[in-house]
């Protein structure tokens, strides 16, 4: 199995919008090696004698109905909020401007 590199790495950390700093990227580096490495040895498991459907499970749709109904009363909206202003949640900033 070939290797990640650390420029490969730090492509997909880009991709993430994550900054790797000092030993972070040797040590991601490690990380995704060792995942991509097990992957490999599953990927190697002889599954020829289980049958296809085994493990399969019905899947059922368990979403409640859309029924249309009165919201909560803006105040008890604003108590159960750390941070209310003018009618909004206010939240941290999750996502920063690169320029």
């Amino acid at each position: 199995m070939e290797k990640v590199s650390s420029e490969e790495v730090l492509k997909i950390a880009k991709l993430a919008r994550l900054k790797p700093e000092g030993d972070e990227l040797e040590s991601l580096t490690k990380d995704f090696n060792d995942i991509l490495e097990f992957v490999s040895q599953i990927q190697e498991v002889d599954t020829s004698s289980v049958d296809e459907g085994t493990f399969h499970k019905e899947v059922f749709n368990i979403s409640r109905p859309d029924v249309p109904q009165d919201s909560l009363p803006l105040e008890a909206i604003r108590q159960s909020a750390p941070h209310f202003e003018a009618g909004f949640f206010v939240v941290p900033r999750v996502i920063e401007d690169d320029g």
